[in-house]
């Protein structure tokens, strides 16, 4: 609760609006922290606000919003889908392997590398705040299995 808590902080300091819908849906981002999908979004309405309807459309365009104001991270996780997630401090991110489909969680240090060189080298500022990367695993590698 302490990150929705600061998301609501950031967004007040912002001068956003605060609607019904959007503290919703940072509700359901900030209940769990697993990466939730539009689907999984809906689902937590329907149990938690039973009587209050909201589309996908409609959670899709708070997500986007959320996303433009740099307080998620949105990430295509493969065969999971789209998931979106508060960003966290330290950042992580996800190594995902193309033939087990086994995913690894790494910490932000080689991204951090990544982002400094990207700004030393290009003057471009990387917003990589949750990345998936595809590969093979070790033990696909060494046993053979990759595709």
């Amino acid at each position: 609760m302490a990150e929705m808590t600061t998301v609501l902080e950031k967004i007040r300091d912002q001068g956003e609006r605060m609607t019904m819908p959007r503290r919703l849906v940072i509700e359901a981002l900030g209940q769990s922290h697993k990466h939730r999908t539009i689907a999984d979004i809906h689902l937590y309405m329907q149990a938690h606000y039973p009587d209050y309807g909201i589309s996908d459309t409609t959670i899709y365009r708070v997500l986007q919003w959320l996303k433009d104001l740099e307080l998620i991270s949105q990430t295509d996780i493969g065969q999971a889908g789209v998931v979106y997630a508060l960003i966290d401090h330290p950042c992580h991110h996800h190594l995902i392997c193309l033939s087990c489909g086994e995913t690894f969680t790494v910490d932000d240090a080689p991204f951090a590398t990544l982002r400094d060189q990207l700004q030393q080298n290009y003057g471009f500022e990387a917003r990589i705040e949750h990345m998936a990367v595809y590969g093979h695993c070790r033990k696909c590698v060494e046993s053979g299995k990759t595709k």
